[in-house]
């Protein structure tokens, strides 16, 4: 069975037609990359995988979960297993970054605080910033952030990791950072969906490509397909503008 399936799926937002007859499998072990233009559609299928937008017709599977018409309450398993990694971070002011990554694993999975600290020491050294545990996010670079939102997901030891648009918000010195630590997850096989305009590392990373246009699918397949011999007019004016 696929990790994510999406049947005929469909969403809405007022008259505008955000998805349109999406299908799709993802399978575990897969690192799948979104490419396309601002208001493809993207961002919205990412977000439909966690429920974080709701599907107006078709049918969507994650994990065994039926997300599609699926209630608040009947999202909270689905949300246990599946993490997200925001554009604009969205951390807890408030909370220090220890306190940011064991939160939901303390409140949601139910671990003990003890336990909840051990993983997270695990994965802020991963990200190198267990020395900034004590931190505020205010004290910290944008970089930074990206680099606790990161660890904050593995925390929760998710089935699948979404990423939207990960780097937009950093400078390329510090997205090259953040791109390498997306490479060592991709080699210990973590199952992630990525919405990215980095070309280079769709290329190098991804095991399959999906272009979107208009809330369409237009063209996926290995890297090597699309982005180096794609088929579709829109595709190539992308990639040519991308370049």
């Amino acid at each position: 069975m696929a990790l994510v399936e999406f049947k005929n799926v469909e969403k809405y937002y007022g008259d505008y037609h955000a998805l349109r007859d999406i299908n799709l499998r993802f399978e575990k072990g897969q690192v799948v990359v979104l490419l396309g233009p601002s208001g493809s559609g993207k961002s919205t299928l990412i977000r439909t995988i966690n429920g974080l937008e709701a599907v107006d017709k078709g049918s969507l599977l994650v994990n065994g979960h039926q997300v599609a018409g699926a209630s608040q309450k009947d999202l909270v398993p689905l949300r246990k297993e599946v993490g997200m990694v925001f554009q604009h971070f969205n951390l807890y002011p408030h909370k220090t970054v220890l306190e940011n990554v064991t939160l939901a694993p303390i409140k949601v999975l139910g671990i003990d605080k003890k336990e909840a600290e051990k993983t997270a020491q695990k994965y802020l050294e991963f990200v190198n910033m267990w020395d900034k545990k004590d931190s505020y996010p205010a004290m910290l670079s944008g970089g930074q952030k990206q680099r606790i939102a990161i660890a904050r997901g593995l925390a929760m030891h998710p089935e699948l990791l979404l990423f939207d648009e990960p780097t937009s918000a950093l400078d390329p010195e510090i997205t090259a950072g953040i791109l390498k630590l997306l490479r060592e997850l991709a080699n210990e096989k973590m199952t992630m969906v990525i919405v990215t305009h980095e070309i280079d590392f769709a290329r190098n990373v991804a095991d399959r490509v999906i272009f979107m246009d208009g809330g369409v699918i237009v063209e996926e397949g290995k890297p090597q397909d699309v982005i180096d011999n794609p088929k579709s007019e829109r595709t190539k004016a992308f990639l040519q503008k991308m370049a």
